[in-house]
């Protein structure tokens, strides 16, 4: 009988020294809260703001703010401050690096479902996602969609994950006590300043596919996934949100990229691609279309660029001014002179002379 007891006595003690094993943790997790699941920032702390899967959905449930902007690396150098001051609102900045349309539609629809009240959503819509399934996540990374869901039993793999523990949480102590600031939304994602730009960068960052026999066409299967994305993962929002003035832009990818297309025999098929989605979305009327693929000084100096699609941060800043002014906005009235005038510059391009300087770069070698 004595045994007995002690045996109790010595499986209590157990479970209760493995239950403050796992607590103290986990406590310390939910405190600290590094990717801001449960908690905005603790003033007592300073937090590194470097993971976009990782803290973006706190970071939209739980800061305070009344504007987004997301998009992919696209909307990755725009500046909060900056956006603040035009727009007159209070921005966050939440991108997804190589995001699919799903992927940022969804994050937009948290921020709704928190209870926020937004002014205005500025986000990017990539050409080269236009065509995918509506479904579609970034296929190249493990999505951590138990930070995503109201789910609290998912909540194990945030509360007791080591890396979680000793990286992530441990790294807001160490940014903290080295004295520094909670990272803002101009710097948050910002790579200007690690990357060099011009000619001879650009050419040096791409392979022109071969030749294409024939054109591409659009096929009526493709169209109806354009229109699926579209309708589920832009428009669908809007309607839903007639109070929130979304802008939306087509990025505008150097003349490199537009070479690349041509040369495969792709160029009308992405401007066909564009028009199915531009026909959708000037629909709806809280939704401010732009594009900035009809500024040829800009897509055609390199100085703007890094590779075939990323520009400067100085390119954002003028998107901002762009976009706040109403210029290179899409109409019914005007998309259709637009897609004309996008699809005989970019048929008619002068692309030999353009190949001519990537091989005096050498990077055509």
């Amino acid at each position: 009988m004595e045994s007995s007891k002690k045996y109790k006595i010595w499986i209590a003690c157990t479970l209760a020294c493995t239950l403050l094993a796992m607590a103290v943790p986990a406590a310390a997790i939910v405190y600290t809260d590094p990717f801001f699941h449960y908690h905005a920032p603790l003033g007592r702390f300073a937090y590194p703001i470097n993971n976009q899967r990782y803290q973006n959905d706190g970071i939209t449930r739980h800061f305070s703010y009344d504007s987004i902007i997301t998009g992919t690396s696209m909307t990755e150098n725009f500046k909060k401050s900056e956006a603040d001051e035009i727009f007159g609102a209070d921005f966050i900045k939440v991108p997804f690096s190589g995001g699919s349309y799903k992927e940022i539609d969804s994050n937009v629809r948290r921020a709704f479902d928190a209870g926020k009240k937004l002014r205005y959503v500025i986000r990017c819509l990539d050409y080269s996602r236009l065509a995918d399934d509506k479904d579609t996540y970034r296929e190249d990374m493990d999505f951590p969609f138990y930070l995503y869901n109201n789910n609290p039993f998912d909540d194990v793999s945030y509360l007791f994950n080591k890396t979680v523990l000793l990286q992530q949480t441990k790294a807001v102590w160490d940014y903290t006590a080295a004295g520094n600031k909670t990272t803002d939304f101009d710097a948050y994602s910002n790579w200007n300043a690690y990357y060099t730009f011009g000619e001879q960068t650009v050419f040096g960052t791409y392979t022109l596919p071969e030749a294409a026999q024939s054109s591409r066409v659009l096929t009526d299967e493709e169209r109806e996934r354009i229109l699926g994305n579209i309708r589920q993962n832009v428009t669908s929002l809007a309607d839903e949100h007639p109070e929130t003035v979304f802008y939306y832009f087509f990025p505008p990818y150097s003349i490199c990229y537009w070479h690349s297309q041509y040369v495969s025999g792709q160029t009308d098929w992405c401007i066909d691609v564009e028009q199915t989605a531009i026909e959708e979305i000037l629909k709806h009327p809280n939704i401010k279309l732009f594009s900035f693929t009809d500024h040829f000084g800009l897509i055609g100096n390199l100085n703007n660029y890094k590779d075939t699609a990323h520009y400067g941060e100085w390119v954002n800043s003028w998107m901002l001014e762009w976009m706040h002014e109403g210029k290179h906005q899409l109409t019914k009235d005007n998309y259709q002179d637009y897609l004309d005038t996008i699809r005989s510059y970019y048929q008619s391009y002068d692309y030999e002379s353009l190949e001519e300087q990537r091989q005096l770069s050498g990077a055509g070698a």
